[in-house]
């Protein structure tokens, strides 16, 4: 089966571009996505490409030579260069997995800042099988596991909805406590947790509230945890969570890199912490830590009040405060978000810490499902790693490789 595969320069294969040039001012809040290779850096109202692009980050921290597909109809940084795959030789699927096995990273020149050139890229070796069939069929498989890993975080995003609607529904409409001085049952919940609510409003700084609910602040629930270290062997062996690994309006943490790429400003955090994206918070990166692990200044890193975790989790998620941390930033370049003095002085109402805790109940279950699910994705997409490199050297036949999938699935 092995003389059915062709060894060629990736020249023979696809062309190059370098993505555009997108000054930090000129992206926007909401539109299409811009996309540089490490995540999506903000939104234009157009786009460069309808369907998704190959492509492989040429500079950048920590992910040069790491190869991606971007999301569709988006724009893409010139942290990456374009792959367009020759259809006539190869199936952009399989080439994608073809690169994912090879060595990219070899690529890297620089000393101080690593990148990649579009010359090197031409001439890197890429073994193909001659049959198109044969190619779409191995690149199946392994496009099988990340549609599962894909329906993994679909779930979660599910379960993100229906507690951010929650959130909203209790503490920021206030529909229970509507709906029990209308003479109504509130909706969805049971007697015991209906009979927690108030029957009135009464007067506060924020106008009508729910009577025996407290004015006070984010700083109330939320407490910075200022832990600063070093690189050292403790925070090698400690996963490290950069704010560009925190997803854009997600509550679930889905990547992070190996501790020995953890090199400078960094902070501690520990499970159950809240960790928020400080610079250019706009991009609302907010997201609960299911681990112990260091991250680097640019994400304040928040201890939820025992008492109100769930709550102080969603009220730091809302849009509410995504705004306030936007509106009193500093720096016109790079905003930053301040916690002390600032982002911890915004409003809030507080309930009493029996409906806190009565939310909890409600919404742990959830997260807690939502965190396996995002390990159990993980542990689909290091076996789908360990297939790569065996499929894209003909060294596992696809019977064996099929089997092994439904292993790892089961």
């Amino acid at each position: 089966m092995r003389s059915e595969w062709t060894e060629f320069p990736l020249s023979e294969l696809a062309t190059f571009r370098y993505g555009k040039f997108l000054p930090k001012a000129a992206l926007q809040e909401r539109g299409y996505p811009v996309f540089s290779g490490y995540g999506i850096v903000g939104f234009l109202p157009d786009f460069q490409f309808k369907e998704p692009q190959l492509l492989i980050v040429c500079r950048g921290e920590g992910g040069t030579g790491d190869v991606k597909m971007s999301p569709a109809t988006c724009s893409i940084t010139n942290l990456s260069i374009v792959i367009s795959p020759k259809e006539s030789r190869v199936v952009r699927s399989f080439l994608y997995w073809a690169l994912k096995a090879g060595d990219t990273h070899r690529l890297r020149t620089g000393s101080a800042q690593a990148q990649i050139v579009i010359g090197a890229l031409e001439k890197f070796p890429v073994s193909i099988p001659s049959s198109l069939d044969t190619q779409r069929s191995i690149a199946s498989v392994l496009d099988a596991l990340d549609a599962r890993i894909a329906l993994l975080h679909r779930t979660n995003t599910t379960f993100e909805k229906i507690v951010q609607a929650l959130f909203k529904s209790w503490f920021i409409d206030f529909d229970p406590v509507h709906a029990k001085a209308d003479g109504r049952e509130p909706e969805g919940v049971n007697a015991a947790t209906a009979a927690l609510f108030p029957t009135e409003f009464e007067e506060s700084v924020l106008g009508l509230i729910p009577k025996g609910w407290q004015v006070g602040r984010l700083g109330d629930v939320l407490r910075q945890r200022v832990e600063r270290t070093k690189p050292s062997d403790e925070t090698a062996a400690t996963p490290y969570v950069p704010i560009e690994c925190i997803s854009s309006k997600s509550v679930f943490l889905t990547e992070f890199f190996p501790g020995e790429q953890a090199r400078s400003s960094l902070s501690l955090f520990r499970k159950g912490d809240v960790l928020f994206g400080a610079m250019r918070p706009y991009f609302h990166k907010v997201c609960l830590a299911p681990f112990d692990g260091v991250t680097r200044t640019t994400a304040f890193v928040l201890q939820p009040d025992a008492r109100y975790r769930a709550f102080a989790l969603f009220a730091a998620f809302h849009d509410s405060t995504i705004e306030y941390a936007t509106t009193h930033s500093e720096g016109s370049t790079i905003p930053y978000a301040k916690w002390t003095g600032s982002l911890e002085n915004k409003a809030l109402v507080i309930p009493p810490a029996a409906i806190a805790a009565a939310f909890e109940a409600i919404v742990a279950p959830l997260l807690d499902a939502g965190i396996h699910n995002t390990e159990r994705a993980k542990g689909l997409a290091d076996a789908r790693d360990a297939l790569v490199p065996r499929l894209m050297t003909g060294k596992l036949r696809l019977p064996e490789a099929e089997d092994q999938i439904e292993e790892a699935i089961a």
